[in-house]
């Protein structure tokens, strides 16, 4: 899979490698307690309950990844107790980051707007996570020949529940690597239709396998998605997700890139240089900017079933059709289990994100301004200390 919206599964257990060696840079760094620089909130004002033991293993954690990356980390902290920690670092300036209100692309973490509008429309019955994708969706000519083999059309076998779980075997409409995509895709002015992407998809890549026969990750899914929901709310995929999530939960600084680029808005990199995905080209996808405090907000709410009616709904969500991404970690309806944390993560043209709510009432949101970075290891990182602070 290429960068855009998420990560390769196949680095998924490389990152886990990653991870212990930013445990061990971080216990290195608290060791050196009288080395004025071992710490980074000097000048910062966190809430005075914060254990300093978790603020400086946030800091440690952060700033290990912003120095090896050459790059520019945030992170957002709530562990079991309400305790807030916010932590910055800019590896390209050496400086501590003091403003967290910036607007940063949150790419794949968009697929959990995405997915939990289509459930709120299963819960109102105007869809069925069995629903065929060609009984919902009314576009049987972009739809022809997209599962299609030289042996068999697939096609009348893709469930609803297939696109939110990354299990239909639909094609991609990204290339294959990192490189290619950004290559062909880094004008950030060029626009495209969901039926121009998906489109895309059939001419780019062959049916990858049987609906339902195994797990890829495909962007492609979350663009018909998008499509659904609109012809089934009768509202455009931003109004929607405004109306019905956004303002529900008091969102104030997220925003659709295709409409709205805030003043705001952090630039993004790859490999140090300057990045910006075409907002169109994620969609429904991964188009969605917002701030740590956005995310975080989302997360809690999400964790809370804030925007679900019914618990049997949010049981499902948080329990069943999980399949195995790799390294020990799984994917459900449009939710990532990270050893427990439901989350998502997100990676744009410039950006790597991560937000997740955890069972004791945690919660932790990052954002990387390079999307070469994996935000995988920091994130296993920050779930692990809050893991061993509450004996989890």
């Amino acid at each position: 899979m290429p960068i855009i919206l998420l990560y390769k599964n196949s680095a998924i257990p490389s990152c886990l490698a990653a991870f212990f060696l930013l445990l061990a840079i971080s216990a290195k760094a608290h060791n050196l307690k009288s080395d004025p620089q071992s710490t980074l909130h000097a000048g910062r004002t966190y809430p005075a309950s914060a254990p300093d033991s978790l603020r400086q293993k946030v800091d440690s954690l952060v700033r290990a990844t912003a120095q090896s990356g050459s790059c520019r980390v945030t992170a957002k902290v709530t562990d079991a107790h309400g305790n807030t920690v916010y932590s910055g670092f800019d590896g390209r300036t050496g400086a501590p980051v003091t403003d967290f209100s910036g607007v940063v692309e949150i790419g794949s973490c968009s697929k959990m707007f995405t997915a939990t509008s289509i459930l709120q429309l299963v819960e109102q019955k105007k869809l069925n996570l069995d629903d065929r994708l060609e009984d919902i969706l009314d576009q049987p000519s972009l739809l022809e020949g997209i599962m299609a083999t030289d042996s068999a059309d697939y096609l009348g076998e893709v469930r609803l529940k297939h696109l939110l779980n990354h299990t239909s075997g639909l094609p991609e409409y990204f290339p294959d690597s990192d490189e290619m995509a950004i290559g062909i895709f880094g004008d950030s002015t060029l626009r495209y239709t969901p039926a121009q992407l998906v489109r895309m998809a059939k001419r780019t890549h062959r049916p990858q396998f049987q609906p339902g026969a195994q797990f890829k990750y495909t962007n492609t899914n979350y663009i018909l998605l998008g499509m659904i929901l609109e012809q089934h709310s009768g509202k455009a995929f931003p109004d929607y997700i405004q109306e019905h999530l956004l303002n529900k939960a008091g969102l104030r600084h997220t925003y659709f890139a295709s409409r709205r680029s805030p003043a705001n808005r952090m630039p993004g990199h790859w490999n140090g240089k300057p990045s910006e995905i075409p907002a169109t080209l994620a969609g429904a996808a991964g188009e969605m900017l917002s701030t740590l405090d956005d995310m975080e907000q989302f997360i809690r709410a999400w964790g809370q079933g804030q925007f679900l009616q019914t618990p049997a709904m949010m049981e499902t969500v948080r329990t069943e059709h999980f399949n195995p991404m790799g390294g020990g970690i799984s994917y459900g309806l449009g939710v990532i289990n990270l050893f427990r944390a439901l989350g998502h993560g997100g990676q744009t043209f410039g950006y790597q994100t991560y937000m997740a709510t955890r069972p004791d009432g945690g919660s932790f949101v990052l954002s990387i301004d390079d999307a070469a970075i994996s935000a995988w290891g920091p994130a296993m990182g920050l779930n692990g200390l809050l893991n061993r602070q509450t004996g989890g």
